[in-house]
């Protein structure tokens, strides 16, 4: 016997207040579990069959809560199906801190997949302690003092950003090459990466998709 599939709907209203848990228990399948994972979130949990088209039955599902909860800006993101008591709780933080971040990106009134957030995927899904702890691990020193090495930092972003090319790094941040080699001899030596492994880079990469992505989760 196969195994139960969850699907994991979150809304994110910030004009809502009161009105967004009443409209999600209301428009949510029967038995379905509603919770409020986040100050201005509620998420439902439940069952679904194997023909489910999961972006559908979310926006199917954001239209009716954004017509209950009288805002248009209702956002929604999903997660699932996944199988079992423990793909729900997977299905369940994904969607929530999905919508979190496609909220900061300033998607409102829309309804996302978490599996189309892209590289977001590869750090979202976890506890935010872990998030952090990855990041700060990755970023070194850079973490510790963002204020104080904002610059390297900015960066450090571009260089990802740019395939690592530092005649572009220059060209965006209005810098002479050698400024940028020089940054990038820093962010080496406080990172503790090589900048020409790409392994390396993409654990950079990664770090500062983790910082990104805590900064909506935190908003």
């Amino acid at each position: 016997m196969s195994e139960t599939r969850y699907l994991a709907v979150a809304f994110a209203s910030r004009s809502a207040n009161g009105h967004l848990r009443p409209a999600v228990t209301e428009a949510a399948p029967e038995g379905a579990k509603v919770v409020r994972t986040r100050s201005d979130v509620v998420a439902a949990v439940f069952e679904v069959d194997e023909e489910v088209d999961a972006r559908s039955e979310g926006e199917r599902l954001r239209r009716i809560v954004a017509e209950e909860a009288d805002d248009p800006e209702v956002t929604v993101a999903v997660s699932g199906p996944k199988r079992g008591s423990t793909g729900a709780h997977l299905a369940l933080l994904q969607a929530e801190q999905a919508v979190a971040v496609e909220r900061g990106n300033g998607r409102k009134g829309k309804t996302t997949h978490f599996e189309d957030l892209g590289s977001y995927r590869f750090v979202l899904g976890q506890p935010e302690s872990d998030i952090e702890a990855q990041s700060e691990g990755a970023l070194g020193a850079l973490a510790e003092d963002e204020e104080r090495y904002a610059d390297l930092i900015s960066t450090l972003e571009a260089f990802i950003r740019l395939h690592g090319s530092v005649n572009a790094v220059a060209r965006d941040l209005f810098l002479h090459r050698n400024t940028v080699r020089q940054r990038l001899r820093r962010i080496a030596q406080l990172t503790k990466a090589d900048l020409t492994d790409a392994n390396d880079r993409l654990a950079l990469h990664l770090a500062l998709l983790g910082r990104d992505a805590l900064r909506h989760l935190s908003a």
